[in-house]
């Protein structure tokens, strides 16, 4: 399995996604090319959310 790497972004790319970040008042990650995200069960998700809690992380399950 492959994880999406970040994307290559020119300085003025970066400073209008630093605008909006400041804008929404969010983090963004930008990835080179978008990935699916997983189709989870509530099962699946359930055992995500424990491990995030456990080890204070957050995660992001891609197909």
């Amino acid at each position: 399995m492959v994880c999406p790497g970040y994307a290559h972004l020119t300085p003025v790319a970066i400073e209008k996604i630093a605008r909006l970040e400041e804008e929404l008042g969010v983090i963004l990650l930008a990835h080179e090319k978008p990935t699916p995200i997983a189709d989870l069960s509530d099962a699946d998700l359930q055992q995500i959310r424990e491990i995030e809690k456990k080890m204070g992380v957050r995660l992001v399950a891609y197909a």
